[in-house]
């Protein structure tokens, strides 16, 4: 099978829709550019701020988002793959945080609600409530094939966690499966890379994760409050990880975007899949079922 260029593009989004959108705008041309088939944006890449405004915009938000993501994949002739944006949901108060992949028609192809939500408290002095503003989607990814590129499916950031959302995704036969994501930094530089290698082992799928990197102003984020209870303020900078990275089946790094915005490429090789599915059969020899 011949090789293909995957581009992943990492960013630090903010509340500023337009923004947020000419970047990726810039880096997915640059990655055309270079020859990738397919571009891959990070969770949260059209919105990053506050929770009540997100939900307030909603409709908003969602309209652009798609509508750009249609309007780029057309315009640059290439599949494009919106890894976390806000969508409408049955709850008036809560979003999907949904991931969508584009055709160069313009089509969406591909849809995924973030079914794990990131209410936990990691110790960097934030509650991180997803739950409060996201409804959990109910459906496991689907995969789609996509000339040229392979079989694919997504999951979006906090699903990383989850091994068995995997292996159900894995017994589709999937080929490479994409984790737009915005891990913090504390998480990040813990658990990133030794998680994302993991999925990909286990699997014997490359996996593709496009991050937001550096420092985001929250400006009294409605869905975090600080451990002693009360909410934050202006003031409160939230960090993420960046390291945007591309895994191979065998677990080897391909990709490590480091802190920096922009564009990344890699060519991979779906051959590459099978064997080292042929080396180690480890999903053959399955017991739990």
């Amino acid at each position: 099978m011949p090789k293909t260029k995957l581009a992943t593009i990492q960013l630090n989004s903010s509340d500023e829709i337009e923004s947020n959108l000419e970047q990726c705008h810039h880096w997915i041309k640059q990655a055309y550019k270079q020859g990738a088939k397919l571009v891959a944006l990070p969770e949260n890449f059209a919105y990053m701020g506050r929770e009540s405004d997100k939900i307030q915009n909603l409709a908003l938000i969602q309209k652009k988002a798609q509508n750009f993501l249609s309007k780029v994949a057309i315009e640059f002739q290439i599949f494009v793959l919106g890894g976390g944006y806000p969508s409408i949901s049955p709850d008036p108060e809560k979003a999907y945080n949904r991931a969508s992949i584009f055709s160069p028609e313009g089509i969406e192809v591909f849809q995924y609600n973030k079914i794990h939500l990131f209410d936990t408290n990691p110790g960097d002095g934030i509650h991180y409530k997803e739950s409060r503003t996201v409804l959990s989607g109910s459906a496991i990814p689907n995969t789609i094939d996509i000339p040229e590129i392979g079989r694919v499916s997504s999951v979006i950031c906090y699903d990383l966690r989850f091994p068995e959302l995997f292996r159900k995704i894995s017994e589709q036969n999937v080929q490479i499966i994409f984790v737009p994501s915005a891990f913090t930094e504390l998480t990040g530089g813990a658990h990133w890379e030794v998680l994302l290698r993991a999925r990909a082992i286990e699997n014997f799928v490359y996996i593709v994760a496009p991050g937001q990197t550096g420092t985001h102003t929250l400006s009294n984020s409605a869905t975090e409050t600080r451990n002693d209870g009360r909410l934050s303020q202006a003031s409160t900078l939230k960090k993420t990880y960046g390291h945007s990275m591309v895994i191979s089946p065998w677990g080897e790094i391909l990709l490590d975007a480091g802190e920096e915005v922009g564009c990344n490429l890699v060519e991979i090789d779906l051959d590459d899949v099978e064997i080292a599915r042929k080396k180690i059969p480890a999903l053959d020899h399955r017991f739990l079922r």
